[in-house]
């Protein structure tokens, strides 16, 4: 919508906008975040080294296969190719996890005995990924 909208208001209301979004969506990931600082704290655990394990390893492969194989249906179609390294650098970053952990948390217990076990693996992933693999950076 970005050019539709800028050409029919002021640059001080498009400023006013622009600032006001990343503002908010400052606000939204800090209170995300949060919160799943405090249901990693507080919150009940359930630990199962396997399941946890190939969770993650799942996890990796899964975002490097769909990453690649997305980026080749992509590719078909782009003037400007992405390289193996622009592949390689999606992969890595991927997503942190916040959709995941809010799913997860909003699954009932009574038809989903093992949320606590699946929110546990969802936090070690977004852990995982938030802190090994940016250290390797």
């Amino acid at each position: 919508m970005r050019p539709y909208v800028e050409a029919n208001i002021s640059h001080k209301s498009h400023t006013t906008i622009k600032y006001f979004l990343k503002m908010l969506s400052s606000v939204s990931e800090t209170l995300i975040f949060i919160f799943l600082g405090v249901s990693t704290v507080a919150g009940p655990h359930d630990w199962d080294w396997t399941f946890v394990t190939v969770t993650v390893i799942l996890c990796l492969v899964a975002r490097v296969l769909g990453v690649v194989a997305l980026t080749y249906i992509i590719n078909k179609f782009r003037i400007v190719k992405l390289t193996t390294k622009d592949q390689f650098i999606i992969a890595y970053g991927g997503l942190r996890g916040a959709i995941a952990f809010s799913l997860g948390y909003l699954l009932n217990e009574e038809v989903f005995p093992k949320k606590k076990m699946f929110l546990t693996a969802i936090i070690t992933v977004i852990f995982f990924t938030v802190f090994v693999q940016v250290s390797f950076v």
